[in-house]
């Protein structure tokens, strides 16, 4: 989990660093709940424990307001929202699917890849927010679901590591040993070319699954999250084989070519994901007035315009790349680095970039294959 450091309340007024907090994704607080939700999950949402969760904001196209085709939004009989709370052992996602064109459900083997044909609904979750070793789930409407962990992004070289192209004792096998899904259909037909259905969903995500295979196993990082600890995470709707793509937080991100911040068609870019942070009981989900920032973000933001800057400029100058920020110039966004130290250390075909000067004392590091960490001073 991305911890809980202290308050943001007075970064807020540094126009230093507006320009970082102006790019902050979306954030959604889930209350923690004692009801035992396990138990009873089976994807109806009109159960107690969900009734005074706030829903989140409704999804829409992949690229963003900005950058989408007008074709592409969804219409008011094509909404898309979930809840969320949590208790000491899960995260639940509840969330409710509207259509007026057919939800195709035909993949019955766990496993299968869903988005390829059916009506799928996905959540993407980086504990850590390294951009490595994240998990994916899809679900179509009726309870198929797929379960993967990328060790890195696609567009990085990244692989899949799933039950579906490896078996048990392969280096490539990937489960989940905790993890509870339920569907309900709400309205009309599954199937059906000349109608429309509404289903719901709930998800048990067990924090011991979450948490596996990342860049921390201490003691600190196996616990269940604490009050205001986060983590990265998106939702994504995808329908008609692919065709439309709709989210929760858009997929927007640098575009050292353009000089600005573009919505890209590729769920596989956690650092575009917002953040869940975590509740305390009775809250009333996003909703809150203040809902708490991730401390580390204008380092987060820098450290990724670095990332991007150095892969435009390593196809435009035959494959190497930037020794320092000065050679790349104007493929920065020169707000967001400006108030960094940023060093950079190139080793054969690769980069490593530290940013220091977060404005709570830690530095962010990044590769060449978006690996992100965060590192603070020693206390010692």
């Amino acid at each position: 989990m991305i911890p809980k450091r202290n308050s943001l309340d007075h970064y807020d007024n540094l126009q230093t660093f507006k320009p970082h907090w102006d790019q902050y994704p979306k954030i959604y607080v889930a209350p923690k709940i004692s009801f035992p939700l396990f138990d009873s999950l089976d994807g109806d949402l009109s159960k107690d424990v969900w009734e005074n969760v706030d829903f989140s904001d409704l999804f829409d196209d992949i690229r963003g307001e900005t950058d989408a085709p007008s074709n592409d939004r969804p219409n008011d009989n094509c909404q898309t929202r979930f809840k969320a709370v949590w208790d000491d052992d899960y995260l639940y996602i509840g969330a409710i699917l509207e259509s007026d064109f057919e939800t195709q459900s035909h993949f019955t083997e766990r496993n299968s890849p869903i988005f390829q044909k059916d009506s799928d609904f996905e959540v993407f979750v980086d504990p850590m927010g390294s951009n490595h070793n994240y998990k994916e789930l899809e679900v179509n409407a009726i309870n198929t679901i797929w379960n993967l962990m990328l060790n890195k992004p696609y567009d990085d070289d990244g692989d899949e590591y799933s039950g579906r192209i490896a078996q048990p004792g392969d280096d490539r096998y990937y489960e989940v040993y905790h993890q509870k899904t339920a569907t309900k259909l709400l309205k009309g037909e599954l199937n059906d070319p000349n109608g429309s259905a509404t289903w719901s969903i709930e998800v048990a995500l067990s924090f011991k699954d979450l948490l596996a295979h990342t860049d921390n196993n201490s003691v600190e990082y196996m616990m269940s999250p604490g009050i205001g600890d986060m983590m990265r995470i998106n939702f994504s709707r995808v329908e008609r084989q692919g065709a439309t793509n709709w989210t929760w937080q858009p997929q927007v991100v640098w575009d050292p070519k353009n000089q600005r911040y573009t919505g890209r068609v590729a769920m596989h870019l956690p650092d575009s994901w917002g953040y869940m942070v975590f509740g305390e009981m009775g809250i009333l989900g996003h909703g809150t007035s203040t809902p708490p920032r991730d401390p580390t973000w204008p380092g987060r933001l820098a450290a990724m315009n670095v990332y991007y800057a150095q892969k435009a400029f390593f196809v435009e100058h035959n494959g190497t790349y930037a020794a320092s920020i000065e050679e790349m110039g104007d493929l920065l966004d020169e707000a967001v680095v400006k108030p960094f130290q940023i060093q950079i250390k190139l080793e054969k075909y690769d980069f490593f970039a530290i940013v220091s000067g977060n404005p709570d004392g830690s530095d962010v590091s990044i590769t060449n294959d978006r690996h992100l960490q965060i590192a603070y001073p020693s206390t010692a």
